[in-house]
C-alpha cells in the first residue's frame, strides 16, 4: 500500500515538474496574448488516470508563479486547468470531446485575465486567441499523441501501475 501511494506521489511530482519545464522551455509561447502552451499536452494523461489532475494543477500553479504571472493569473489560470481536467475526466470515453475542454476553459478564464488583469485587449480578442492556441495544441498534437499512447501497452501498464 505504501509503495502504491509513493508511486502516485512520484507520478504527480513528475507531471508537475515536466509541466513546469515545458512552460519554461517554451516560455515565448506559453504566456501573452497568443499562447501555444505546449505543456498543456500533458492534459491527455487525465484520460488515462484522473489523479493526473493533481500533478497538472500543481505544475500549472508553479509554472505561472515562476513565470512571473500576476496573482490573479496564478490562481485563476490554475483554476482553468483544474476545471478542464475534471471536464476531461468526465468525458474521457469520448477523447475528441474531452480535448475541447482545455481550450474552452482557458479561452474564457485566461481570456478574462488577459483582458482585465493585463489589459492586453478586449475579451472578444483575448478569449478567441487563447482558445485557438489551446485548441491547436490539444487537437493537432494532443489527439495524435493520445491515440499513439492508448495503443502502447507498455505505457498503459506503467501509467496504470
Amino acid at each position: 500500500m505504501k509503495n502504491l501511494i509513493l508511486l502516485d506521489v512520484l507520478k504527480q511530482a513528475m507531471l508537475a515538474a515536466i509541466y513546469v519545464v515545458l512552460v519554461y522551455i517554451f516560455q515565448f509561447a506559453s504566456f501573452g496574448l497568443i499562447q501555444f502552451r505546449i505543456a498543456e499536452l500533458l492534459m491527455i494523461f487525465i484520460l488515462f488516470d484522473k489523479k493526473s489532475i493533481i500533478g497538472l494543477t500543481i505544475g500549472c500553479f508553479l509554472a505561472n508563479l515562476l513565470g512571473g504571472a500576476i496573482l490573479i493569473d496564478v490562481i485563476f489560470g490554475t483554476l482553468a486547468t483544474t476545471i478542464a481536467g475534471f471536464l476531461m475526466y468526465f468525458t474521457r470515453n469520448k477523447p475528441v470531446v474531452a480535448m475541447i475542454w482545455p481550450a474552452v476553459t482557458n479561452g474564457i478564464i485566461v481570456g478574462l485575465i488577459l483582458t482585465y488583469g493585463y489589459a492586453l485587449g478586449p475579451i472578444w480578442l483575448t478569449a478567441p486567441s487563447v482558445f485557438i492556441g489551446e485548441f491547436a495544441v490539444m487537437y493537432v498534437l494532443g489527439l495524435s499523441i493520445y491515440w499513439t499512447l492508448k495503443e502502447n501497452k507498455n505505457f498503459i501498464e506503467f501509467f496504470k501501475g
